[in-house]
């Protein structure tokens, strides 16, 4: 029996409710309604139907066997399927009755004994409850029992291997500290599949919330009785706090659009859409403040298979992807295409079986250095479902051996769609933790400086306009090689004038900011050699001859730097004794009240994207969004028709280094250097009506309690270079408002601290204040 996309909805809906629906359904509940909420896989309703019936039959093994596979199949109530699974692996016997004798008849009413499946399941449940010696039990018991072509036996004899798995990594939990993201993103909805920019700065998500207009209260996915899939995303403001989720405007009126990847200046947006249940990978352009209409990814990449989730190089240039196209080692498996010198995608290409494995890998996240690959398999050394695997790209262009990344942040269930920050140093993903604020929450973990990445250095920052005016559409950021003389282009974020950009070490650099092609501001830097992880954080303010009113020194705003870090609400562990003698750790989330009852609305997106029947989808509408006005020339395009860059003067009339010792900020004004140095910026006031000022401050990585972060250092010896300069200039005689700040820099830099803070000659180079003045 199909049912129309209405009465289906109104089914789940009814079900939501609670108990006026529950009520009304015990008085007409029958074997033959469970059965086709089953087939039709609305568990939840069908999980009601089977207790009901249970109420009158509680010793019915094949109704007990119908409710606790009907939670587990469900989307968030697999935790009450246990009882029913023990009260029919307990009635079951050898003997089948009803009018099928000869065997289990699931169709028969009168059908009163269970199939050997259900200690397969039983098993499941237990596992899911971390009590694995329960769990090997069934799974043995359901192996010896069930005939080679049984398609459970298989996963039962993985069962064995992912829970000998659980007790090795959970015997050796590693020092990871998981927090929810907290109440502004996430919602008593499910949240799931996060993507973030390189900046840390803007995070894209997957939401069956409401939208907030309302839209599509009404517009019902009849598989959950929720909204939908749409995409959502957050920006941070400058106090480094996510703002209120917005919905982004391609998404449709009808039909799922998920999250798969975002490109490393959160500009490109890699997008899941389900085409009548072939899913496809999508691509859509910021360009200005509105995305560009979803175009699906040519080549090699889609099929007539299924592709669920694809992650972009930092440099655009390598696209890796899931895909259970023919020719495979499993189920899906990830691949790889790469950018031609014609800009179109090569053949795919798959990984191998180092990393692909006979049963399913999804979620693929390449991290900004372009060689650490994150994603989630049910194979390799999963401790259940699916577990989240790192490896790394060597030098002969094969990738390492999976390394699992460990409890608590894999867990017996499915854990997918993981993604980290440029310093490696925290990943985002979601869960359905107990405590969370939905069905499913988006979370981030914080891992040992030991894991932060390497050879890796990160430009960002903000282009800040005048107050209350915006960034011109013309703003664009060059960045030359010096050495080699290529040019790279990066487009601030219109909204906030966020840009990032990622630069190999070891390197001297221009940076040209141009508005209107008419520079505004540029500067020379030098990337350090070093190993460490490097963050170059660089705020410009636009030149008055561009837009009037640029801030002075005496402006110097507070606040965050670009892309730092969050405080979620902290994930606390509560130990409690588990079958088998492995202590779990059990996670909660600390939240207000009055969002606990919230919190139970809504059922449980799968962790996995699962293709829609193409009756769910017969009604969707194409993916239509704004089409702005065209991006500025590419550098594929300004290289094709021949126009070349010109770096721009980048030279000083005045210049002032201060290193500093261990924890110091303050500035010696009796310094004759510093002397010198504000006397020919007063002399340039004489002549000139403005100055530009640029302060750049630098911490090491030697840790620091007075400042708390080594951030928070850095950013004093800045303010302090900036207080001292104006106090220097009022004594003068002069206004230091007309000082104008051209860019402030502020940097944690150089070798990872080995407990060796004595090491001044290893460390001090990059403890200073740098001031320049033109």
């Amino acid at each position: 029996m199909t049912r129309s996309l209405y009465a289906a909805a109104s089914t789940f809906a009814l079900y939501l409710l609670g108990s006026a629906g529950v009520m009304a359904q015990k008085s007409t509940a029958t074997f033959e309604e469970g059965s086709r909420l089953m087939e039709e896989r609305f568990y939840g309703p069908a999980a009601e139907v089977w207790r009901t019936l249970i109420d009158k039959d509680p010793n019915n093994a094949n109704l007990n066997w119908k409710a606790g596979q009907a939670y587990m199949l469900s989307y968030n109530e697999k935790q009450k399927a246990m009882p029913f699974l023990v009260a029919a692996a307990a009635n079951r016997t050898n003997r089948y009755g009803g009018l099928n004798t000869s065997g289990y008849d699931p169709f028969d009413p009168k059908e009163r004994n269970a199939p050997i499946e259900v200690d397969y399941w039983l098993a499941k449940a237990y596992h899911l409850n971390n009590q694995f010696d329960l769990a090997d039990t069934y799974y043995q018991k359901f192996i010896a029992e069930a005939g080679d072509r049984n398609d459970f036996k298989a996963l039962a004899q993985q069962g064995l291997v992912q829970t000998a798995n659980a007790r090795t990594l959970m015997a050796d939990p590693k020092q990871y500290q998981i927090s929810n993201i907290g109440p502004v993103v996430n919602s008593p909805f499910p949240d799931f599949s996060p993507v973030i920019s390189v900046d840390g700065n803007a995070l894209f998500f997957t939401s069956r919330r409401i939208r907030p207009d309302s839209s599509n209260q009404d517009v019902i996915d009849p598989l959950t009785g929720l909204p939908f899939e749409n995409i959502y995303v957050s920006y941070k403001d400058r106090n480094g706090k996510w703002q209120a989720p917005e919905p982004l405007n391609i998404n449709p009126p009808f039909g799922h659009l998920a999250t798969s990847n975002v490109s490393a200046d959160g500009q490109t947006l890699i997008i899941y859409r389900d085409d009548t249940g072939d899913g496809n990978l999508y691509e859509s352009k910021l360009v200005g403040e509105v995305w560009s209409d979803p175009v699906k990814m040519g080549s090699d990449i889609n099929s007539k298979s299924w592709e669920t989730h694809g992650a972009l190089s930092a440099d655009g240039n390598t696209f890796y992807f899931i895909s259970n196209r023919p020719g495979g080692y499993g189920g899906r498996d990830i691949y790889r295409v790469v950018k031609l010198p014609n800009g179109e995608w090569s053949k795919a290409q798959n990984l191998g079986r180092t990393v692909n494995t006979p049963y399913e890998e999804d979620g693929v996240f390449i991290h900004p250095n372009g060689h650490t690959m994150y994603f989630s398999s049910t194979g390799h050394n999963s401790m259940g479902g699916f577990d989240i695997f790192s490896t790394e790209l060597q030098a002969d262009g094969t990738w390492s051996t999976p390394v699992n990344i460990g409890y608590p942040l894999n867990t017996v269930d499915d854990d997918v769609f993981f993604v980290t920050t440029a310093d490696g140093r925290r990943g985002y993903f979601s869960s359905d933790k107990m405590g969370g604020y939905g069905e499913k929450d988006i979370y981030f973990v914080d891992f040992p400086q030991e894991m932060e990445t390497e050879g890796l250095a990160v430009l960002k920052g903000f282009v800040i306009p005048a107050p209350g005016e915006q960034l011109p559409a013309s703003a664009i950021l060059y960045v030359t090689d010096k050495a080699t003389g290529e040019v790279k282009s990066y487009k601030p974020r219109q909204r906030d004038g966020v840009y990032v950009a990622i630069l190999a070490p070891c390197k001297n650099y221009n940076l040209d900011y141009r508005i209107n092609d008419k520079t505004i501001h540029t500067e020379d830097i030098f990337v350090e050699c070093e190993s460490a992880y490097q963050e170059i954080n660089k705020e410009v303010y636009l030149n008055p001859v561009s837009i009037a009113g640029a801030a002075g020194v005496v402006e110097l705003p507070k606040g965050s730097p670009p892309g730092s870090k969050e405080k979620g609400l902290p994930v606390k562990g509560k130990e409690k004794q588990v079958e088998g003698g492995v202590k779990e750790d059990v996670l909660t989330t600390v939240m207000p009240a009055e969002t606990k009852g919230a919190a139970q609305t809504g059922a449980k997106e799968p962790s996995v994207k699962t293709p829609v029947t193409k009756e769910t989808t017969e009604k969707e509408a194409p993916v239509k969004g704004k089409v702005p006005a065209a991006n500025p020339k590419t550098d594929a395009e300004r290289k094709q028709e021949g126009e070349k860059h010109v770096t721009p003067d980048a030279t000083y009339s005045a210049e002032f280094v201060k290193f500093h010792g261990y924890n110091e900020k303050a500035i010696d004004t009796n310094d004759p250097k510093w002397q010198e140095f504000v006397s020919k910026v007063v002399a340039l006031l004489d002549k000139q009506a403005t100055v530009n000022i640029i302060i750049e401050a630098s911490a090491s990585h030697v840790p620091t309690k007075t400042y708390g972060t080594n951030d928070n250092l850095s950013n004093s010896r800045m303010e302090e270079a900036s207080k001292q300069l104006v106090e220097a200039v009022k004594a003068a005689g002069k206004d230091p408002k007309n000082l104008l700040l051209g860019s402030v820099n502020h940097l944690v830099q150089g070798p990872k601290y080995q407990g060796d803070y004595k090491d001044t000659a290893k460390y001090g180079k990059f403890q200073y204040v740098k001031l320049k003045a033109r």
